[in-house]
């Protein structure tokens, strides 16, 4: 045998060795696709205690609605004992700002660095940012660590329903999805009675020191017991798309948060923030269209589910901040009752929002007909703001309490099924990203009704009920309509 004999044996065993590498790595990559497609990961084979879990993620989401709801009532008093009642909004505004640009990056961070290292992260960041708001001496130092707080909260609200997803297939999530979603009506409940007994008995400082122990039980439950993310690849983070999403958040949350306060609708402020936000939303499309891994897959927005999905988000939520804007002023201004009884005349509908979202999950995993349980929810949603559009300074509080419970009750139908919808809609590696996304939209929605209720109530509440609410009968239309972009059916997997 000469020496070219040798060499040729010697390439064909070397193109025999790189062909079969090449399949080897061909059915690698064919599993982890199929893996993928049938929502499989390496976590969901391990078993986990189920309650503990819950438990864990239901408490951090409490911890995080009420701080949002907590301080509202307390601030008079945080105000006058940092001696300042200047920028008197603005630990409302950061907190609000952080928290919705944190909710739409922590998809993005949890598929690179895994949920339940973010999620952890989120808790540590709140509980730390809230010890340091107790012992501000100042509202702007106050301020600043309620930005931070604002971080963590977004983390945690976000990484509860990414958590879910992972866990849980669509099914079985939505009977779950729901005793989370009422996590949202206990808080706001609980939230401004807890602020003013705080702030009125122990001082204003108790209100961040609350979140502590909170935060300790929910992180050990969340460590000890919450799975980790095992099965997508690492991936570069995409520091230029988180750049020009910060740059359209900020202006966009500002424009509809400070309106009213700083500054009037349709002023030149307004318009110039929405103008910013606009063209940094066209400098990020163009920007995630050419990445590999953006934070809002560009993408997305060609899928008819998703785009349903997060706009009744948006008008579930529009309709529950008018809602929980208007009555408690009406039952001031319109009925001449205390403050005491406007906080708990918003308690028909938060508990009918808990009714709702708890009995649709359950609903949705015994048949899992998505379509029909949204169009129930929007029309009672509807029918809830037709008889508050009726309400006045002589029907009374049974009146506003019967029509506020099924505006509730229509709201809380839909809060697991938007969220359900969105995940469902796209591949399991993207339902990270996808849940941020339907989350920032749905607080986006808070924000505009909040902001909208007060321009459109003007300075009487107390005979706004018509044209308020007929923003909720539009929202509640909407919805109907964007229902059908969600599937009939979800068919349980096997």
């Amino acid at each position: 045998m000469d020496v070219e004999d040798l060499r040729e044996q010697a390439l064909d065993a070397g193109t025999r060795t790189s062909a079969a590498a090449a399949r080897t790595r061909a059915l690698e990559d064919a599993a982890r696709g199929a893996a993928r497609r049938n929502g499989r990961t390496q976590m969901e084979s391990k078993p986990f205690p189920t309650a503990a879990v819950l438990g864990g993620l239901a408490l951090s989401l409490f911890m995080a609605a009420l701080d949002a709801t907590i301080v509202s009532t307390a601030m008079p008093k945080i105000a006058a004992g940092l001696g300042s009642f200047d920028h008197y909004t603005w630990p409302f505004t950061s907190y609000l700002l952080t928290c919705t640009l944190a909710t739409l990056l922590c998809g993005a961070c949890a598929t690179r660095f895994g949920h339940k290292r973010v999620f952890a992260c989120g808790i540590s960041v709140f509980a730390i940012a809230s010890v340091c708001c107790a012992l501000s001496n100042s509202l702007d130092t106050l301020t600043a660590w309620r930005a931070v707080q604002g971080v963590g909260g977004g983390l945690v609200e976000a990484g509860v329903f990414i958590a879910m997803a992972e866990l849980f297939e669509p099914r079985v999530r939505g009977k779950y999805m729901g005793i989370l979603s009422s996590m949202y009506g206990l808080a706001s409940i609980a939230g401004p009675l807890a602020g003013g007994l705080i702030a009125d008995t122990v001082g204003w400082h108790w209100i961040f020191l609350v979140n502590l122990p909170l935060s300790i039980v929910a992180l050990v439950l969340v460590v000890r017991f919450l799975p980790g993310k095992q099965a997508h690849a690492e991936r570069s983070f995409d520091l230029p798309g988180a750049a020009c999403a910060a740059a359209a958040v900020v202006p966009l949350t500002l424009a509809f948060s400070l309106t009213g306060n700083a500054f009037a609708w349709f002023s030149v402020p307004f318009f110039g923030l929405l103008a910013l936000a606009g063209v940094m939303i066209a400098v990020l499309v163009l920007v995630e269209r050419r990445r590999d891994h953006a934070i809002v897959p560009v993408r997305f927005f060609r899928r008819a589910q998703v785009n349903g999905a997060v706009a009744m988000g948006f008008c579930s939520q529009f309709s529950l901040l008018v809602g929980v804007m208007f009555v408690p002023r009406f039952v001031q201004e319109g009925l001449g009752l205390s403050s005491t009884a406007s906080a708990l005349a918003t308690i028909p509908m938060t508990l009918a929002l808990v009714v709702g979202s708890t009995l649709a999950g359950r609903v949705f995993g015994a048949n899992g007909r998505m379509r029909i349980i949204s169009r129930i929810g929007f029309l009672a949603l509807g029918v809830g703001a037709m008889l508050l559009c009726l309400v006045n300074p002589e029907t009374g509080m049974v009146q506003l309490a019967c029509s506020s419970a099924v505006l509730g009750f229509g709201i809380g139908v839909n809060m697991p099924m938007t969220n359900i919808a969105a995940q469902t809609a796209v591949e399991p590696r993207d339902m990270g990203k996808v849940t941020s996304l339907a989350l920032f939209f749905r607080g986006l929605g808070g924000t505009v009704g909040s902001a909208a209720c007060g321009a459109v109530a003007g300075a009487s509440f107390a005979s706004a009920a018509l044209p308020v609410f007929t923003l909720c009968i539009g929202a509640a239309v909407a919805g109907l309509a964007l229902s059908g972009t969600l599937p009939r059916l979800i068919e349980r997997r096997r």
